[in-house]
């Protein structure tokens, strides 16, 4: 007899898992775990190189402007000492010297602050205003030396 084109075959049933949508799953799981894994590292402790600073340029003049909590201004350069100071003359006295320095054609000043660590931001940013204002372009700020970490 001849077989019917048009009946079906009956295969045997597959017990075997499948398991292609898990690694479908995995590999879905594989990328977002790449993606948000760096991510994940907020703070990373670095260990920094400590080296001595090179000693600044003799020929250039430094100029100390302090800043105390009470707002007060003091400014040190050649042979004036912490000398009193308004922010109207801080600002002539350095267009000043910036000027002498420039006719004799050492490099530009650079002025250090060292303010009180109470003082208040703004205070900072005013002072700091002022300086651009002299037309100074070298500023740095003053720190003293960290305080040993006790040991337990």
């Amino acid at each position: 007899m001849k077989p019917n084109p048009y009946s079906r075959k009956k295969n045997t049933l597959n017990a075997d898992m499948n398991v292609v949508p898990y690694i479908d799953v995995m590999l879905v799981l594989l990328v977002i775990f790449m993606v948000t894994a760096p991510m994940l590292t907020t703070g990373v402790d670095v260990d920094l190189p400590k080296e001595q600073t090179n000693a600044m340029a003799q020929s250039q003049l430094h100029v100390i402007v302090s800043l105390t909590s009470s707002g007060e201004i003091f400014i040190s350069y050649e042979n004036n000492i912490d000398m009193p100071i308004s922010e109207p003359e801080l600002i002539n006295t350095l267009s000043n010297l910036q000027s002498q320095n420039s006719n004799a054609g050492a490099p530009p000043i650079q002025v250090m602050i060292n303010a009180d660590q109470n003082n208040q931001y703004g205070a900072i940013v005013t002072l700091m205003a002022n300086l651009q204002q002299a037309g100074i372009q070298k500023v740095g700020l003053l720190t003293g030396a960290p305080l040993p970490t006790p040991t337990l």
